[in-house]
């Protein structure tokens, strides 16, 4: 019981944590773009 009422009490922390990898891979490619940008202009 004691487990199924922690994953019930974070539910928005397990969600954070699925989607951290993606977004920041997504900032990681857009950073790397405007820098490319940058030192092309």
């Amino acid at each position: 019981m004691s487990d199924h009422h922690i994953e019930g009490h974070f539910p928005e922390e397990a969600e954070q944590n699925e989607i951290g990898g993606p977004v920041l891979f997504a900032l990681m490619v857009l950073t790397f773009i405007v820098l490319l940008i940058w030192a092309l202009g």
